[in-house]
């Protein structure tokens, strides 16, 4: 049996895969701070990837454009098939349960 280390990181390299593959040139980051406009981009250090959608012409300052609007839209629907694979054959409450307890266990360990 792998550790718990082994499995977050190798769930995230397949995530980054997936959204690679279904995101094309927009990048996983990208997304998320796209997603989180308008509002706070800070959880997601996402001042590099702000720029880059800056230049794309789908933010302007920090609000959405209406390119952005449909950017968003569009890849939210990609997103969701990411997300609908990695959930396939998990049960809602089997999900809650692995989300509480990586809370429980980030919580044991200090912030640096």
């Amino acid at each position: 049996m792998r550790p718990i280390g082994y499995w977050i990181k190798e769930l995230d390299r397949r995530l980054e895969a997936g959204f690679e593959r279904e995101l094309g040139d927009v990048t996983r980051r990208e997304w998320q701070v796209l997603n989180a406009l308008p509002g706070d981009t800070g959880p997601f250090d996402g001042a590099e990837a702000l720029r880059n959608l800056q230049r794309r012409g789908w933010v302007d300052g920090d609000q959405l454009t209406p390119a952005g609007e449909q950017a968003k839209a569009d890849l939210g629907i990609r997103v969701a098939r990411v997300r609908e694979a990695v959930t396939a054959g998990v049960s809602e409450d089997e999900y809650r349960t692995t989300i509480r307890t990586l809370e429980r266990m980030v919580g044991n360990l200090p912030q640096e």
